[in-house]
């Protein structure tokens, strides 16, 4: 964590301020935000911590206060929505109450085996809870939206944008000047092609796509809450595990093997639901394979070739 204090520290604890009626003592920065927006601990009179989540962009936080109270109507162990506001800039800001606890990244080390099959056992009912209590979207949509609000994609493959037909991914495996990641892509759009049944058989099911090795909050060995909720998914629920594994084989290695092993073993996806699952984490890796190569990482992709092979033929598999 960083607690330093930055150029902006002071507009964010006057935006607190004007918006809360009370000023922060100090700011104390989080690590480990992926969304773009900055996260700190606000320290208030009396020893008492806030969240305080601040967006660039405006509306960022528009649904978050909704969000929060349907999952906490669920008996989700979420947030409360305490103020919101702009900054000076016209971007977007949010008041929260503090949970106690560290994202689940930075205690894999202090879990033994039956801890972790506790908290995997329960991100997965909880997962299971918000899908079957929570309804579909409007008119069967797919992707990324509020609780309830009509999400923006007709079928679930529409959210890997459009397809490349298969002839293209057979050439490319053909060619001998093909890079890696060429024969990468290539696999995977194969795979792609080969889910498209599967795709089709979903219905848009809610759930919380963003709960991965971060936004589970761990205390005392045990899972302590659930943060960030600005908005949810509706399709696949496995996306979210595929994510995690793709998360746990490039961040955390051996350190959260337990866990991913335990994430797999409670939710059991088999055949085409295990391919599936295969398929979400490459299509991560990938990612991360691809912005190695652009930086010129080296190390990173001498890493993450052989991460994303083994990824594919889990998907590949028959």
């Amino acid at each position: 964590m960083d607690d330093q204090p930055g150029n902006d520290d002071a507009a964010i604890a006057q935006c607190v301020a004007d918006v809360h009626g009370e000023r922060p003592l100090r700011l104390e920065r989080q690590a480990f935000a992926h969304s773009g927006n900055a996260v700190y601990r606000a320290h208030m009179p009396g020893g008492r911590s806030l969240a305080v989540r601040v967006s660039p962009k405006a509306q960022t936080f528009l649904h978050t206060g909704a969000n929060l109270a349907t999952l906490h109507g669920l008996g989700l162990p979420v947030q409360t929505v305490l103020s919101q506001g702009t900054t000076p800039a016209g971007g977007d800001f949010v008041v929260l109450d503090w949970l106690p606890g560290r994202d689940l990244f930075y205690v894999f080390d202090s879990l033994d085996a039956r801890q972790t099959e506790r908290i995997a056992e329960a991100v997965i009912e909880i997962q299971c809870r918000v899908a079957q209590q929570l309804p579909a979207t409007a008119q069967g949509s797919f992707g990324w939206t509020a609780i309830g609000a009509r999400a923006p994609r007709a079928r679930w493959t529409e959210i890997f944008d459009e397809p490349t037909p298969i002839a293209s991914h057979v050439a490319t495996l053909a060619r001998a000047d093909a890079t890696p990641l060429d024969r990468f892509r290539a696999r995977l759009g194969l795979v792609r092609a080969s889910l498209e049944d599967y795709f089709d058989t979903l219905r848009p099911v809610c759930f919380l796509h963003d709960l991965t090795i971060k936004n589970v909050l761990v205390d005392d060995n045990e899972l302590s809450g659930l943060i960030d909720f600005d908005s949810v998914c509706y399709g696949d629920p496995l996306l979210v595990l595929g994510t995690t594994l793709a998360h746990i084989d490039t961040l955390v290695g051996e350190r959260g093997r337990r866990y991913a092993e335990a994430l797999l073993r409670c939710w059991a996806p088999q055949g085409e639901r295990r391919r599936a699952t295969g398929f979400y984490a490459s299509l991560w890796v990938i990612g991360f394979l691809a912005a190695a190569i652009e930086q010129g990482n080296a190390a990173s992709v001498h890493f993450l070739t052989p991460v994303v092979d083994q990824l594919l033929r889990v998907a590949e598999r028959a």
